[in-house]
Order: structure tokens, then sequence, then C-alpha cells
């Protein structure tokens, strides 16, 4: 063992010297290499820095002249001339504001169009052009040379037909539009003159919030770029690039080239155009011979083609001269270092070690002997840390193990668990004492030795669980099932299984619970309550009887509280005789003794017989009860005394909640998936939201005593649900506080006798 230790630590000295010579030589080319790379940044950075700004500057002063094309057109489009044309055109000729002719605003609207032109030599065309007629001009001003012609109304066009006259009509109050650039058309066809072309297009709106027209001005690109490169100082090679392709060249001894338009090239365009990617930022071109610099401003951030490029060239023979200066330092650094940290790692990796071996030697011989490791935990280092954290780690899985061994075996119901095989992978004591096993007479068997062969016949459900799939069919399941000690004897147990994941193997846990003094005790509670009602049926109807006979043999002789007192028992021992019949039948429901005599019956007569019998009831109470029936003869199949004790519970509730002189409505209609739907519909204080839930509960009342001086057990719901399932239908409500309250039976329909033959 010592010396498999050993050549472990001797190889990790071997390792680490060699890591560090790696990290030195990996740190010196890391180190060349960002040299290299910032070197190179840093030259590119310091080359081209004045002439970013100067790009960024022409490219803001590119930016503002568009700026002031659409300034000038919004300005003018804000003229009383603009709106006088507007008024006088919409009154025939005349303005109704100052009594000027349309012509009269016209003239002067020209004035200002040759004022401001005057003022910009890129101006060629000012127009204000109307949206009626097919979009005819309604002013134009043409500069031609240094003089200005207005042109006259016959010469006016018609400029609909234009792409530039489409996006403006669809411009919205205060925006404004620059078209690309094209060559200036006359007349629908290009102008001979071959004048690049920019407009700057601002709409005007009427009165009535309509789009009436616009203003165009037309300036000359090519004169606008060339003009802006005078405002401004270049000394090297300058590209000015439009978005569509358009370019001019700007050289270092300051010529400037005219400009070419992508449509119709002169010239073949520079190589490194088709690489340019218009994206609203800056990017670097590198050529053979040459570093290009690439700076992308919008012109107008509303307009998607409106951006201009600015490409400025620097010889690369400039940038690299400090490069390779950086690049031979760093590779001196870097043998330096690489010499340098062998020397020191072969002095400190027998020390870096030394603890090391120390904790293999405790490790392995605590794993042999399980006496206490003693390990170096005084260290202030990571060894030192890792030492100590792997003894609180060991100490703390212990502790737990402990605790959890204790928990486990100290819980009164039986914990199993089990394998996706159905084989019992461990239990605790609680199982042995529950079951009488040993741990090994069921560790590694099947689960299936806890478990009857047969079913006990009580039971109505009863696992599988050696099946396949047949524990995780009852995951999350608790269910009472019958389980078998080991001396053959069988018990009523819960059972409720959760899965879980171990190191990605599914295991089932089983909670057991050995419930036979519950069942001795309900069985004992049933038989209590069955020899109860039974033994206070008989005097009951002894005494009930002997109070009728007592209230016919007294009439009229007795004074009125006595006959009152007599009415009271009478009634008294009614209503008990009610509630001891319905604590029966639950008893009957509850063991599954209660019998159907199951016929064929017509609904709409059994329900109408039903009703009749119990008007009594509401005459009684002065309520009012009304049939409906909406169907013809239906047949349904049920046993009609359990259907008249069902229907009988709705009425009397229904009855008993309506107001005095209120009413009742019984209805029969056919309902979804072949179904007949019987309603009892009443107009009571309705059913309190906290108290819906418990509607069909056991001795469930909403107001237990109100409900309890009304003759009320609680009961009657819960067997009316139980006995219209047991036809295969459906009891539900609908209620409103204050308004009143709706039951709905819902049976299946039944194909009647002479349809089926």
């Amino acid at each position: 063992m010592f010396s498999r230790t050993s050549r472990i630590t001797s190889s990790l000295r071997v390792k680490i010297t060699l890591l560090a010579c790696a990290a030195s030589f990996a740190t010196a080319l890391v180190m060349s290499g960002l040299a290299y790379l910032r070197t190179t940044e840093i030259s590119l950075d310091t080359a081209i820095e004045s002439l970013a700004g100067e790009s960024r500057l022409a490219a803001l002063q590119f930016r503002e002249t568009f700026r002031n094309l659409g300034n000038d057109a919004t300005i003018i489009a804000q003229m009383p001339p603009i709106g006088g044309i507007i008024r006088s055109r919409g009154n025939d000729g005349v303005d109704p504001e100052d009594g000027s002719l349309t012509a009269e605003w016209e003239q002067r609207l020209a004035t200002i169009f040759t004022s401001v032109m005057r003022t910009h030599p890129s101006y060629n065309q000012i127009r204000y052009i109307g949206v009626a007629d097919n979009g005819r001009e309604l002013v134009r001003v043409n500069r031609i040379g240094d003089r200005f012609e207005t042109v006259s109304a016959e010469n006016l066009q018609e400029k609909a037909g234009e792409s530039y006259f489409r996006r403006g009509a669809a411009l919205s109050p205060g925006d404004v539009f620059f078209s690309p650039v094209t060559y200036n058309r006359e007349n629908n066809q290009i102008d001979a003159s071959l004048i690049p072309t920019v407009r700057g297009i601002v709409p005007v709106f009427g009165p009535d919030g309509e789009i009436f027209g616009m203003i165009v001005i037309n300036a000359n690109y090519e004169t606008v770029l060339a003009e802006t490169f005078r405002t401004i100082e270049l000394n090297t090679d300058t590209f000015i690039i439009t978005q569509a392709g358009d370019y001019m060249e700007y050289t270092a001894d300051g010529s400037i080239s005219r400009l070419e338009l992508a449509s119709n090239y002169t010239r073949p365009p520079p190589a490194f155009l088709s690489r340019l990617q218009f994206s609203g930022g800056e990017a670097v071109l590198a050529e053979p011979d040459s570093i290009k610099y690439f700076v992308d401003l919008p012109i107008d951030d509303r307009i998607d083609h409106a951006s201009l490029g600015i490409v400025i060239s620097v010889p690369r023979r400039e940038l690299m001269a400090p490069v390779f200066r950086t690049q031979r330092q760093g590779l001196a650094l870097g043998a330096f270092l690489i010499l340098l940290s062998s020397i020191i790692t072969a002095l400190i990796a027998n020390q870096l070690t030394k603890p090391l071996r120390q904790m293999t030697r405790e490790i392995s011989g605590a794993r042999s002997t399980l006496r206490p490791m003693q390990l170096p935990v005084t260290g202030d280092d990571e060894i030192g840390e890792l030492a100590r954290a792997f003894q609180l780690m060991t100490e703390g899985l212990q502790e737990n193990e402990v605790k959890t061994r204790s928990i486990i075996n100290s819980v009164v119901d039986g914990l199993i668990v089990v394998d996706e095989f159905g084989n019992i992978d461990s239990f605790n004591p609680a199982c042995e004492r529950i079951f009488g096993y040993q741990p090994d007479e069921l560790t590694g068997h099947s689960i299936a030795m806890l478990l009857p062969s047969h079913a006990d016949p009580s039971s109505d459900w009863q696992p599988d669980l050696s099946a396949p799939g047949g524990i995780r069919s009852i995951i999350g399941i608790g269910r009472e099932v019958t389980g078998q000690r080991k001396d053959g004897s069988t018990f009523p147990m819960d059972l409720s299984v959760s899965e879980i994941l171990l190191n990605n193997r599914p295991l089932y846990c089983g909670i057991v619970r050995d419930i036979t003094e519950r069942k001795q005790v309900d069985i004992m509670k049933d038989e209590f309550i069955s020899t109860v009602n039974h033994e206070l049926r008989t005097p009951l109807t002894s005494i009930h009887g002997a109070l009728g006979l007592l209230k016919i043999k007294t009439a009229g002789s007795l004074d009125s509280k006595s006959r009152q007192l007599l009415e009271l028992a009478h009634d008294s021992c009614q209503r008990l005789t009610m509630l001891v019949n319905d604590i029966l039948d639950l008893e009957k429901i509850a063991a599954g003794k209660i019998e159907y005599r199951m016929e064929t019956v017509e609904i709409c007569g059994l329900v109408c017989k039903i009703v009749t019998q119990n008007d009594f009831m509401a005459e009684a109470r002065g309520i009012t009860l009304r049939r409906c029936c909406g169907i013809g003869a239906t047949d349904v199949r049920l046993d009609q005394n359990r259907f008249n004790q069902a229907l009988v519970n709705l009425l009397s509730n229904a009855i008993r909640y309506s107001p005095e002189g209120g009413e009742v409505t019984v209805s029969a209609l056919l309902g979804e998936d072949d179904h007949v739907r019987i309603s009892v519909a009443d107009h009571g204080p309705g059913i309190p939201e906290a108290f819906r839930s418990k509607v069909f509960d056991r001795f469930a009342q909403a107001d237990s005593s109100a409900t309890r001086q009304e003759g009320s057990s609680g009961l009657g719901l819960n067997i009316t649900q139980t006995l219209i399932e047991a036809f295969g239908g459906s009891v539900s409500f609908e209620t409103e506080e204050g308004q009143g309250t709706v039951f709905h039976l819902d049976l299946p329909i039944c194909p009647r006798q002479e349809d089926a033959a």
C-alpha cells in the first residue's frame, strides 16, 4: 500500500512540474498573442481614430444637410399660402378669409420657393403637389442655371405614377420622407440632363384632417455631397457610399470624383463595396495592402434606406511596424517564464504532495480497519480545508444515517421499500410486528408473500402488486387492501405507495397500517345503530298510531292548548320516524344491502303522479306546485319506490325553504347525451357559497338550528344522490343566494319497447 501511495505522489509531482511548464509556455504564447493582437488593435485605433472622428463629423454634416432639407420642406408646408390655396380651391377660387384668389396665393408661394432656392444652391426644384387630379402639381419653381422659373399652369405635370408620390401620400402629420437617389424625371421620363436627385417630402393636410397634397424639394445629390466635402479637410482616400450602392471618391490630394449611381456606373466600383453591411455601426475591412475603416450613420432614423457610409483607407505598412517589436518582446518574456516556473515547481512540488500522501494513507487504512481517521485538518491551505470538509461530511453522513434509521425504526406504521420487480428491498421493525417475519425472511423476496393468493370476498379491490407494473398502478393511492401474516392469517390494512429515484433506479415506498381494530369498531358502531334504530322503530310506530287515534277521538273535546300539544307530539313522532327510516336507509346503503326493483317506466307520468300525491305538503304551507313536462312519452329504468323517495326529498326541501305563498316548479325536459332531466326549482334563500361543497354530505345543514326546526335531518340529499346514482344517473344543482335553488336529476333514457321491436 505504501509503495502504491509513493507511486501516486511521485506521479503527481511529475504532473505538477509538467503542468507548470505547460502553463508557462501557454502563458508566454497567450501573452505574445495578446500583445500582438493588442498592438495591432492599438495601431489600427491610433491610425484611424482621427480619421474616424472626421468621418463621423462628415457623416453628421451630410445628415444635417438632409435634416435641413426636411426642415425647409416642413417650414414651407406651414406657410400661409399653403392654407390659402386649400381654402380658395374649396371655395370656387376665392379665399373666404381675406378674399384672395387662388392665383394670388400661388404667386406668393412661388415667391417663397424662389427665396428658399436662392439660399440653397443644391435645390433644383420646389413643388406643391396636390393629391387630387392624379397628383397634379399646383405650384412649381425650377432652377435654370442662375435664374429661377415659375412653371405655368398648363405645363404643370401629374405625378401620381411616381413612387415617391405614393410614399408621400401615405405619410402622417409631422412625417418627412426622403426618396432614394434617382435621376430627375420630367413627364414620367428620365430628364436628359441626368441629374442625380434626392427628394424631401412633407405632407399637407386640410382642415378636415384628410391629406390635401405635399411639398417636394428636389436636391442635386452630387452637389450636396461635393459641398459637404469642401466643408471638411481630409488627408486620406475617402469614399462616400449610400446603401443603394451609389458612391463618390475623395482622394488625399483633394480631388473629388463625380457621383456614380448604382443604376448607371461609368467605371467599376471598388471591390470592398459588396462587403459593406449597413447596420448602423462601424467595421474594419482588412485588405492585403491597406486597412479600411467603415462608418455607417443613418441620415434619418425614420427611413430605412437613408443611410450614409464613409470608408477610410489606411496603408497596412503604417500599422504593422510596432506590432513586430511587441511580438519579439513577448517571445523573450515567454522563454524566461518557462525557465523560471520549471525551477520553482521542482522545488515546491514535493512539499505540496506531502499532506496528500498522509490523507491517502489515512483514508485507505480507515476503510480496511474501520478506525477513526487522523486527517491533516490543522492545515491552513486548500488541502487542510479539503481534509476538514471530508471529515465533516463523513461525520454528517454517519449522524444522518443514525437519525434516519432511528426515525424509521420508531415509526408505528409499517414501511416497505420495493424495487421495480416487486421484490422487497428493506422494511422497518413495525413491518416485523405487523406481518411476523424476520428481516432475512422478507428481504429479496416478492411482496406477493404479504398478500393473500385470493382477495378477501368482502373487499371490493385488491391489487396484484407482483404483476408487471402492479406497483406503479397504485402510486399515490391510499386504499384498503387485505394483508397476510406469516401464520397465514389475513387482516385489513391501509396501503399507500410513493415512487422515489435512487441512482436512476426506481424504488417504491409503501406505508402499511393494520386497521383490524378500526374495522371492528366500525362493525360495532353499525350494529349499534342498527339495533337502536330497529328497537326505536316499533315503539315509535305504536306511539305515532296512538297519537293519531287520540287526535281523532278527542277532536272537538280538547281545549286549544291541549290540542296544540297533541298535534306537536304527533308531528314530532312522525319526524322521528322519518329520521329513523333515513338512518336505516343509510345503513343499508353503506352495507350494500339495499335492494332495487328495476323496471322500465314512463317518466313524465311517474313524476306527475308523485307531485300530485304530495300536493298536501305544499297546501299546508300555502305553496303552489307547478308541473312542466316538455317531452313526450320517454322511458327510463329505475325502482319506482326509491325514485319516489328521492323526488319527495327534493320536493319537501323546496317546499320547506320556499316563502309562504310561493311557488315550486317540477319540470321534465330532454337533457344532453340521451338523458332526461327532472328539475325541482324553488324561490327560497338559496344555498350559501361556503356550504355548496357539503350539500350532499351526511347530516349536512347550512343552518342546523333553523332547519331542525323545520324537521330536516340533513340526510335526504345524501340518500337522493345515492339512489339516483344507483339508477345510472346523477344529481346536480344551481343556486343563487336570495333568488332560489334548482336541483336536477339526470337519468339515462331507455329505448321504448315498440321502438326496439
